[in-house]
């Protein structure tokens, strides 16, 4: 199992509500736009790209997946930047 941070910038409202509802089946609100998702597996932040990636507008929406570690282990070092999947 993995942790994720989710963090989205979508334009449309009823998309954006959608996105919210799907992210709160894996994890919980952490800011209006971000979303902290504590046990996911790596098919299930596949699955979650694939389809937010359906959901948004390429365009003009944008939708982040952050890989983290819990706090004693990150200890607050930036990621690698070929760690972050992007939508």
């Amino acid at each position: 199992m993995m942790k994720y941070l989710v963090a989205y910038d979508i334009g449309d409202d009823r998309v954006r509500a959608k996105v919210s509802r799907l992210l709160m089946k894996y994890g919980y609100r952490i800011q209006l736009s971000v979303f902290y998702l504590p046990r996911v597996s790596l098919s299930e932040v596949e699955a979650l790209v694939k389809t937010i990636g359906e959901m948004v507008d390429p365009r003009r929406d944008r939708v982040f997946f952050y890989p983290v570690e819990s706090v004693e282990e990150f200890m607050g070092y930036p990621l690698e930047p070929w760690e972050v999947l992007v939508v």
